[in-house]
């Protein structure tokens, strides 16, 4: 379902160059914490940015979420 949102999502947007359409994912382990976001602006090459930050303990990362709402 998501999958099949985001797919319209793009092809409607893809176009406009006011529109930059972020994808990002963010994981935890061995106290690593990993953010990767793939980023497409209109006439740009898609990008790919990766974040690593160590010594992260699962709490942090959930107190992080929570004071920025990201789900």
């Amino acid at each position: 379902m998501h999958e099949q949102e985001l797919d319209e999502m793009v092809l409607e947007n893809s176009s406009s160059p006011s529109v930059a359409i972020i994808v990002s994912d963010a994981s935890i382990k061995n106290n690593i914490a990993t953010s990767v976001a793939h980023i497409h602006a209109f006439d740009k090459p898609l990008m790919k940015m990766i974040y690593h930050t160590i010594h992260v303990t699962s709490t942090e990362a959930e107190l992080f979420a929570i004071r920025y709402g990201i789900n």
